[in-house]
């Protein structure tokens, strides 16, 4: 009788090829990543000269969130930031260009306006943003209840009337002002006492799309730009910024606060008194990495983490700067994958076109969605 493989044998029989297989492409996937020119010109930094903070104490994980309802999940797409109009009515941009306005019940919405050139459905797609609008922070003018400043991703600083729709564009993105470098991700928008309007670029290199180069760049491409509505002029007020994101006017009306999304911490601006025009550190070594920022009524600020520096990995990626350099060389969206398929919603799928999947994986699991 001739002596019969085992099902192991045969498992390490099918297995030996494939393995083989899977090395010599990996080893070449790798060889080919290694000699790619680089999108990115990677520095080397520390988010702060301390640790993250432990998650205790104050900051203990809770589930109070969880007592919330949720509302609209399958209807609205990629909401951002939140506004409300004297009525006490809310209103937010979506992921396919729309801002909606929510009724004071929540039990209904209505489609107030869009800020792409087109509105239809594919508009929701990542490939889609740059035509379908993108709008991001929202703040109404001060003077005029149906005028609401916007900042589209993908546009600039826009202004769209709530009660017919139209939209204007008072800064272009793509041409902000002579001397100025174009922006490629505004962000967040306020206006000051004077009138005045500050809003951010988070960077004039990457955009919103690709974001996560700027996080493994680490450089400071984010500006603080500032609009003047009565002369229309525009300057960079403050620039350098790793991330500029959120942005809020301190109840006093002397300061403004920028979060500095890539170094975790939160920077303030003077808008008044001796140090008029410069900007310090209002709190720093946060324990994620922030995103917009909202006065409370308490007298402190409501700060949205875009991502839990858990694990470590956040902070050690960032003082290995070679390392996000090979991440840049060998990575890619959804949007260059599958541009008809990939949407731009927070969390979506982010994959390494390479054996890196697996830092990708830890990336997505660190909560690295949207900026």
């Amino acid at each position: 009788m001739q002596p019969q493989a085992s099902k192991s044998d045969g498992g390490r029989f099918r297995r030996g090829p494939f393995v083989l297989i899977c090395g010599a492409l990996l080893a070449v996937g790798f060889a080919i990543a290694w000699s790619r020119p680089s999108p990115i010109e990677p520095v080397g930094f520390r988010f702060s000269d301390q640790p993250a903070p432990s998650f205790s104490g104050p900051l203990a994980v809770n589930d109070h969130l969880k007592r919330g309802k949720l509302l609209f999940s399958r209807d609205i797409l990629a909401p951002e930031s939140f506004v409300l109009d004297k009525q006490g009515r809310v209103y937010t941009g979506l992921g396919d260009g729309r801002v909606i306005r929510f009724d004071r019940e929540f039990k209904s919405f209505d489609t107030i306006l869009h800020t792409g050139e087109i509105l239809h459905h594919q508009c929701g797609l990542a490939s889609m943003e740059e035509k379908c609008g993108r709008p991001l922070g929202l703040h109404f003018h001060p003077s005029y209840d149906d005028l609401l400043y916007i900042a589209d991703s993908y546009k600039g600083l826009l202004l769209g009337n709530v009660t017919s729709g139209q939209v204007k564009t008072l800064v272009d993105a793509h041409h902000p002002g002579e001397g100025i470098l174009p922006m490629k991700l505004t962000n967040d928008v306020t206006v000051v006492s004077n009138g005045s309007v500050f809003f951010t670029d988070s960077s004039n290199k990457f955009d919103r799309a690709s974001n996560r180069m700027e996080f493994l760049e680490g450089g400071g491409n984010g500006r603080l730009l500032h609009y003047d509505p009565f002369d229309r002029t525009v300057r960079v007020a403050v620039q350098g910024l790793h991330f500029a994101n959120g942005i809020a006017v301190t109840p006093t009306g002397e300061h403004l606060l920028i979060s500095e999304t890539m170094r975790a911490r939160i920077l303030r601006y003077h808008l008044k008194g001796p140090h008029e025009g410069t900007v310090d550190v209002f709190v720093d070594n946060l324990p994620g990495l922030p995103d917009n920022i909202m006065p409370s009524s308490r007298g402190g600020y409501w700060v949205a983490l875009a991502v839990v520096r858990i694990y470590g990995l956040l902070d050690t990626l960032a003082s290995l700067p070679r390392l996000r350099n090979f991440i840049a060389k060998v990575s890619c969206s959804p949007s260059q994958l599958f541009p008809w398929q990939q949407h731009a919603v927070s969390g979506s799928l982010f994959l390494y076109c390479s054996p890196m999947f697996i830092i990708s994986y830890l990336l997505q699991r660190e909560g690295w969605g949207e900026g």
